[in-house]
């Protein structure tokens, strides 16, 4: 081996140094990069024109270096050094690559993304080789960031915006060469061969060892998930999306806060050690992404029991966290006067229509929301975020809440508006004593489009109930009670019964919330006309 000195190739200007990717007795390959070098403009990777072992470094953190700055120290491998004639290394940007005549040349614009954004960084360079949906640049809003996906897989030839351009709908970003069979073009410099980058891998030994590089790429100040920025390079960037770890979760060694390559390192080590799987939430975080409420110890003021949750329990907490999140709620409240409705019910003879014992009010409410849904369409629907459609169902599904000992559980009642009220009767007694048992089966709890929670005689006079997504809205009922009704001349008593409508302001409107509660209010007053 022969010791090299390596000088800082040709740039434009001068930068800082801010990172070393390397350490002294460490192997590096041609093309790994050697450090990152910041100006106000940029952050660049120089990268290592040799094959050797690192001898020591020349110069430190923080330095200002130019061209022909000498860097460090390399025991060489024979006849690994690159020369040119004047024994410099050029990073000039490659040429524009010519098409040749079994390429197709075709021009990438952007796509309606709902306003102006500005581009802050560019993902590819002139040269590259990229398949469809690789991401090219990341643009930003004043409100949101997105990326920006390639349409084809093919050779960028021309980049047609810069970081800091404002792109809009129509606004061509690209060049790029397709053809059926596309070979990487090969990259002109003045020293450099192409260079088959490595993937992340180990040195044997189980030491994580980083060795692809990107050449040069602006720096990118990201967006944290709760709001703050980090800085980091391009390096470091990709090494956390080699091992699948959120750099929002790693706080950076390095200048001004800055996430180093090792720092990513670090923390795979960490979370491999500790079997924790890299990617998910820290433990101060819950599943949401939101911090969760610190607990103290309680064990300090006075006798504790730490109890264990059901499953039931455990997918109840998880679903409703999500409904309350995702979904907008708005929550209509009425009462309804069931006199009539409790009088006739009163009267009924259990044995003499096949009823399994007297029913209560839920059944004529299944029935009643049941004509509802079918008058008011916009209640039956589920919405495809993912999408952006609305899925109608032609199908009555209703979901009833039931408590049970182990937990919360919705058994579903099908095709609701086929059924007469003995049959929705005896049906909710069944599903009830099902539920009570613990022996409902998975299928009799899926497939509802609609929700009823019913509080039944146990107290409150109203409520706000979570919409049961991916369903849209959920019926709330509470106790009634016996309150003074004005009939036009006198007071009379009446049953009032407080109803509580929740729902998806994304698919419905406070207008027609109110139609499709005047329906049911209407039809509960007068029961006769909806047993027919």
């Amino acid at each position: 081996m022969t010791t090299e000195t390596i000088l800082m190739p040709e740039v434009d200007g001068s930068g800082e140094v801010i990172e070393f990717c390397i350490q002294p007795g460490e192997q590096v390959e041609i093309g790994d990069a050697m450090l990152v070098l910041e100006s106000d403009k940029a952050s660049m990777e120089v990268p290592s024109p040799i094959s050797g072992i690192v001898d020591k470094w020349l110069i430190e953190l923080g330095d200002s270096i130019e061209t022909g700055t000498p860097l460090l120290a390399i025991n060489a491998q024979s006849n690994q050094l690159l020369e040119t004639s004047d024994n410099k290394v050029s990073m000039r940007e490659p040429d524009p690559i010519a098409p040749d005549n079994s390429a197709v040349i075709i021009t990438q614009i952007m796509l309606d993304a709902g306003g102006t954004g500005e581009v802050v960084e560019a993902c590819v360079a002139i040269g590259d080789l990229v398949s469809e949906g690789d991401i090219l640049f990341v643009a930003e809003s004043d409100k949101a960031s997105m990326e920006v996906p390639a349409e084809h897989s093919g050779v960028i030839t021309k980049l047609l915006v810069d970081v800091g351009s404002t792109i809009d709908k129509g606004t061509p970003l690209i060049e790029m060469q397709v053809t059926d069979s596309v070979e990487p073009p090969e990259v002109t410099t003045d020293v450099l061969k192409p260079v088959e980058m490595a993937a992340l891998n180990t040195d044997g030994n189980g030491e994580l060892k980083p060795s692809e590089v990107d050449f040069k790429e602006p720096v990118q100040q990201s967006i944290k998930s709760d709001g703050n920025v980090f800085n980091a390079g391009p390096a470091t960037r990709k090494a956390a999306r080699e091992f699948g770890i959120d750099l929002a979760l790693l706080s950076g060694s390095g200048p001004r806060g800055r996430i180093m390559k090792q720092d990513v390192i670090s923390f795979a080590k960490q979370a491999v050690k500790t079997s924790i799987e890299v990617g998910q939430q820290p433990a101060q975080s819950s599943m949401t992404g939101i911090p969760q409420i610190p607990l103290a110890d309680f064990s300090r003021y006075g006798e504790i029991e730490e109890k264990g949750m059901s499953g039931i329990a455990k997918a109840t907490s998880a679903h409703m966290t999500r409904c309350w999140l995702n979904i907008p709620h708005v929550t209509l409240f009425d009462e309804v006067d069931i006199s009539d409705l409790e009088a006739f019910r009163s009267n009924l003879k259990p044995e003499k229509l096949g009823l399994l014992r007297k029913p209560t009010i839920l059944p004529f409410i299944v029935m009643i929301t049941a004509k509802a849904l079918k008058a008011h369409q916009q209640f039956n629907v589920s919405i495809d975020s993912a999408n952006n459609k609305i899925i109608q169902k032609a199908y009555i599904n209703i979901g009833i809440a039931i408590d049970s000992p182990s937990g919360l559980v919705v058994p579903v009642i099908r095709n609701a508006d086929q059924k007469s009220i003995v049959e929705l009767a005896n049906e909710i007694i069944e599903l009830t004593s099902l539920a009570r048992e613990r022996k409902l089966k998975p299928e009799q709890m899926q497939g509802g489009n609609f929700t009823i929670s019913s509080l039944g005689p146990t107290g409150g006079t109203g409520f706000t109930p979570i919409v049961n997504g991916p369903e849209v809205a959920i019926l709330g009922i509470a106790r009634s009670t016996v309150k003074p009704s004005w009939d036009g001349s006198k007071f009379e008593p009446s049953v009032m019964l407080p109803l509580c409508l929740s729902f998806d302001h994304r698919a419905i409107n406070g207008g027609d919330a109110g139609r499709f509660m005047g329906f049911i209010h209407e039809a509960l007053v007068d029961i006769r006309n909806n047993l027919l």
